[in-house]
């Protein structure tokens, strides 16, 4: 049964492939729409428009109808990158040389721009339906969350006192927003009933927030040619990540504690020096912690599944949730 579940989701995912291949496919000029060629079909891990396919297909819908809401949800999803790229000053994506120092900075933030109308176009195939105003309006909550948490996270770059309960609500809305949203969008793309969209709502934020708690593990513990970036890409960016806060309340010694505050001074890192923050956080505990509460939130959205019907589109989520609770990269 896993063998067949893994390939009806390389079955969904070649539909959502050749959506993307159709959507940019022959447009004009070249220079604004290679570059986002070069992003949208490079791969990924594809797990929103699976999601928002298995919100369909776990509410009762036909999960063929959710392909062109997971393009949309996928397009948006590679918008936020290259954007965050640009912020970031961040130099591979994906194994790759990301969209602003391959071409340069107006051609990444006009790609990046022009994505977000495809996404809209792709959406506008819905306009037949009912619920087409819901659809548009989760769209856009997810399109505007992800936007306010991008702005937290660079605001927490110039912050020395950023706590937990800050860190996640950063998350909830940077990563757990659109995962909410491409579930709840899949949903409506069946006509699911409120009480299974929130639900699939509740499942969608505990994931997302699993989701990005294990990001930040894997960027210190992930092998560098499985992550398709440099190892400790956070520390180097100084990142306030829920690691970083942590290890900053357990740091007792002055060496410790030295090596934490560089994090949040204005003095550059070093990247001969992510073996040593490393070792500093499995000296404190805070990766063996991180891993139980990202397993906290892998048994939330778990159980919230239950609420929703027994059938192939329920034991699909939660066959993929198990994929991504083990995954190394």
């Amino acid at each position: 049964m896993m063998d067949d579940y893994d390939s009806t989701f390389k079955h969904y995912l070649d539909l959502v492939e050749n959506k993307l291949i159709q959507v940019i496919k022959d447009r004009e000029p070249k220079n604004l729409y290679f570059p986002i060629e070069y992003i949208l079909l490079d791969g990924g891990k594809r797990i929103r428009p699976l999601l928002c396919m298995l919100g369909c297909q776990s509410t009762g819908g036909d999960p063929y109808e959710a392909v062109d809401a997971a393009v949309a949800i996928e397009i948006m999803h590679n918008f936020t990158l290259v954007h965050d790229d640009i912020m970031d000053n961040s130099s591979v994506r994906r194994g790759k040389t990301t969209i602003h120092l391959k071409w340069d900075l107006p051609t990444a933030i006009l790609s990046g721009d022009a994505m977000v109308g495809l996404a809209l176009e792709v959406l506008s195939n819905y306009s037949n339906y009912a619920n087409f105003g819901k659809i548009i309006e989760q769209f856009v909550y997810g399109y505007l969350e992800v936007c306010e948490g991008q702005a937290l996270d660079m605001l927490f770059n110039k912050k020395v006192d950023v706590t937990s309960d800050d860190y996640f609500t950063m998350i909830q809305k940077k990563t757990a927003a659109v995962i909410q949203t491409s579930l709840a969008i899949g949903g409506l793309c069946s006509g699911a009933v409120e009480e299974d969209i929130e639900t699939l709502r509740e499942f969608g934020l505990n994931l997302g927030i699993a989701f990005q708690l294990q990001d930040d593990l894997l960027d210190l513990t992930a092998s560098k040619d499985k992550l398709g970036k440099p190892i400790g890409n956070d520390i180097l960016e100084k990142k306030k990540t829920l690691i970083v806060i942590l290890a900053k309340e357990r740091a007792k010694n002055a060496k410790d504690k030295e090596l934490i505050d560089l994090i949040f001074s204005e003095t550059p890192i070093a990247s001969e020096t992510i073996s040593d923050y490393v070792n500093l956080f499995e000296k404190l505990d805070v990766f063996s912690d991180i891993q139980e509460i990202i397993d906290s939130y892998f048994d939330k959205a778990r159980n919230s599944i239950f609420a929703l019907s027994k059938n192939e589109g329920t034991k699909m989520l939660k066959y993929l949730l198990d994929k991504i609770n083990v995954r190394s990269y």
